[in-house]
């Protein structure tokens, strides 16, 4: 994956929003473990 010069390519925002979202669904099954 190469990096596009002068902006993000939507394949690194897509793998961003992915990140985000697993971050946050093992945050909220924490949660509720508790």
């Amino acid at each position: 994956c190469t990096p596009v010069p002068g902006g993000v390519g939507p394949m690194t925002i897509t793998m961003l929003l992915q990140n985000t979202l697993e971050l946050a669904i093992a945050i909220e099954e924490k949660r509720k473990h508790r």
